[in-house]
């Protein structure tokens, strides 16, 4: 008897293996390819359709400023460094992909240089490693000093307003950006970009 049941509950547990086994196959997400610049409209909020949108304008419109223009005129290519974006909208916003995306359209216009911030450190470490380690050739050496520094600032900021009833949504999204002369101090340029998308649906709730 006690043979029976063992033999019953060993047949249970392996019938209890295999729909787990199904059932967590079945859960599993098909993945395919999308177009990245195709329209994502799966959500209301911050996409990257909008990261794009906003990157594209932004720089036509900067690129185009006739008083960009005067800095950029008989082939001067202006050092520029990235001085923050600040996200004040109630989005979760990559920021820096944001600065990014501009920074790469800006450097492929061919109009701008632009000076990394962000690796001061690494490239301090790597200085003191040349030149004081002992173990790179001291006429290979990269000297200290010699590097160009940045003539003007671009940075900005990002607001929202986000409004819902029962069944409508709609974002507001504003990018502030500016182009500030370090040595004077002035806003060379200022750009602003808007998003603006209203979500409908059927019944009550979100």
């Amino acid at each position: 008897m006690k043979k029976t049941n063992m033999i019953k509950m060993t047949a249970i547990a392996s019938m209890l293996a295999g729909a787990l086994t199904l059932t967590g196959c079945s859960d599993n997400p098909t993945v395919s390819y999308t177009n990245p610049n195709a329209v994502n409209t799966t959500s209301i909020n911050y996409s990257s359709t909008d990261l794009q949108t906003i990157v594209a304008k932004m720089v036509d419109e900067m690129t185009s400023s006739p008083r960009v223009a005067k800095i950029t005129a008989n082939g001067n290519t202006p050092i520029i460094f990235i001085g923050g974006m600040q996200n004040n909208s109630d989005q979760q916003i990559d920021t820096k992909a944001l600065t990014d995306a501009m920074s790469t359209r800006l450097i492929q216009s061919g109009m701008f240089q632009f000076v990394d911030m962000s690796q001061v450190n690494a490239v301090k470490a790597q200085y003191q490693y040349q030149q004081q380690s002992g173990m790179v050739d001291p006429t290979k050496e990269v000297a200290m000093g010699k590097q160009v520094g940045a003539r003007y600032m671009l940075y900005g900021d990002i607001s929202s307003i986000n409004q819902r009833n029962s069944d409508q949504q709609s974002l507001y999204l504003q990018v502030t950006m500016k182009l500030l002369d370090i040595q004077s101090g002035l806003i060379v340029w200022q750009g602003e970009q808007q998003i603006s998308k209203t979500a409908t649906r059927k019944g009550f709730g979100w």
